[in-house]
């Protein structure tokens, strides 16, 4: 058979009387079932044998096949390990993914929650300073119910400041006056205390400040000292409100309570509870509370007014107390032109057109009448004004 050429051997044993086939170069297809005859003469004898190959040794393979037996198992095992990777990394991004998104809902969420909130708080604030304005605005109408008419106290102005000739009016003057020290004078604090002792009861009173920049006005104890530099503070008997620069406030508290008002006040209206140990200030232009001290009164307290230094000329104008309720910057009494002392002797010049004409007395209407009239008149009283 041509496939067995070259790769069999008769092999005999003399002495043994046997007789062996080898097969060369044993390959895969060799395998299978093998029948021997061997005859000499008459005699025969016949024999089986079945092949049975074991697979090829690496030895037995080419260097290509084992090249590829080896490249292939490491590449299928490559696949797979890029296969896992690219699954592993897709299932992250996915899961991450996810996350964010899940973020940004729970975000969206928690937004739409806080902004249903925020309204809700928005509204119930509103609703608050509503109420809050409607009650100052309560508060300051009940208060201006105890309305008095303040006045200056002479005796007890600094020596820069001017009065009005009424005692209603006060402004900074560029050099100390020649008056009179005494106990009851400021010397260092540039302020002036109203006449007006209170002791019990409500009273109001309110004081124009038209565009100033700077002022101090409120209440103080009639025994703060008025000699040197003092602290005010309601631990030293003041309960004061200041305007220090712009639209800049602050309650004399200790520490100082600083805020900005939506509307600066051109006149501004102080309310006294003795019992109650109250002291409110109001805006008078926009009807709104300020703030409000409170303190266990005892002993006297009276107005305090402090118009402040001139602030570059921006500030000169005077501090006006309201001899009646304000209703009008016109119905405010002019401020004071000229020069002045601490002790009230100051002219005013005012405009005549300011002024109403004068009415003439009832008398001298009847008498301008005609003479053929004075029957009818007789026995006509004259009403007493």
């Amino acid at each position: 058979m041509p496939e067995y050429k070259g790769r069999t051997v008769l092999v005999r044993d003399a002495q043994e009387g046997s007789v062996t086939l080898q097969i060369l170069d044993v390959r895969l297809e060799d395998q299978g079932s093998y029948r021997c005859l061997i005859q000499v003469g008459n005699l025969s004898k016949e024999d089986t044998v079945i092949l049975q190959v074991a697979a090829p040794s690496v030895g037995s393979l080419s260097p290509s096949a084992v090249a590829l037996a080896v490249i292939l198992p490491v590449l299928v095992l490559l696949i797979k390990v890029c296969l896992c990777l690219i699954w592993k990394q897709r299932r992250s991004k996915e899961k991450l993914l996810y996350e964010h998104v899940t973020e940004v809902d729970n975000l969206l969420s928690d937004h739409a929650k806080e902004k249903g909130k925020l309204h809700k708080a928005l509204k119930k604030l509103r609703s608050e300073l509503k109420l809050k304005r409607a009650a100052a605005n309560s508060g300051w109408r009940r208060a201006r119910l105890h309305f008095v008419a303040v006045t200056l106290d002479p005796d007890t102005a600094h020596p820069k400041l001017i009065l009005s000739e009424d005692q209603r009016c006060v402004r900074l003057g560029d050099r100390r006056q020649p008056v009179p020290d005494n106990p009851q004078r400021f010397d260092f604090v540039v302020s002036i205390l109203g006449s007006e002792y209170f002791t019990t009861g409500c009273h109001y009173w309110e004081v124009y400040v038209g565009d100033k920049t700077k002022w101090i006005l409120g209440v103080c104890s009639e025994s703060v000292s008025r000699k040197g530099k003092v602290t005010a503070s309601p631990a030293n008997g003041h309960w004061l409100l200041r305007q220090s620069r712009g639209n800049e406030y602050e309650a004399l508290t200790s520490p100082q309570t600083s805020f900005r008002l939506k509307e600066p006040p051109r006149c501004v209206g102080i309310f006294l509870d003795y019992e109650a140990g109250v002291i409110s200030f109001y805006n008078v232009t926009d009807k709104s509370h300020i703030f409000t001290f409170t303190h266990n009164f005892s002993g006297p307290l009276r107005p305090f007014f402090e118009p402040c230094l001139h602030d570059g000329g921006k500030n000169t104008a005077p501090l006006v107390i309201c001899s009646e309720l304000h209703k009008s910057e016109e119905s405010i009494v002019p401020k004071p032109e000229g020069k002045g002392h601490a002790n009230g002797d100051v002219s005013l010049k005012v405009n005549s057109s300011l002024l109403p004409p004068k009415a003439p007395e009832l008398k001298d209407i009847i008498l301008s009448l005609p003479s053929d009239l004075g029957p009818a008149l007789q026995g006509l009283k004259v009403p007493s004004f």
